[in-house]
């Protein structure tokens, strides 16, 4: 198993945590955040660039958008659009 790179490992440091509260507060055209796979995306300025219309990107905004994003998408989409539109990752709950 290979170690992380300095890089790797100071990105996952400084990364930002989100609660879901945050998260669901950006919800609309302009200002829509989605969950994937743990990780928080603002795809605000991504909306109206989607193939499949920037409605099913608002339907989705403020949620966790896993498993619909998983029923349309394979990995590659989201490792490529990962850099652009990650902007940190959902914070877990403390039992």
């Amino acid at each position: 198993q290979k170690r992380p790179t300095r890089r790797q490992t100071t990105a996952a440091m400084s990364e930002k945590l989100f609660t879901l509260a945050e998260v669901k507060k950006h919800n609309k055209e302009g200002d829509c955040w989605m969950i994937i796979n743990n990780g928080v995306y603002d795809v605000s300025k991504f909306a109206k660039f989607h193939p499949g219309g920037k409605k099913i990107i608002l339907k989705e905004g403020g949620k966790d958008a896993s498993k619909k994003f998983k029923m349309f998408h394979g990995p590659h989409v989201l490792k490529k659009y990962d850099k652009r539109l990650k902007i940190g990752t959902i914070a877990k709950a403390k039992l």
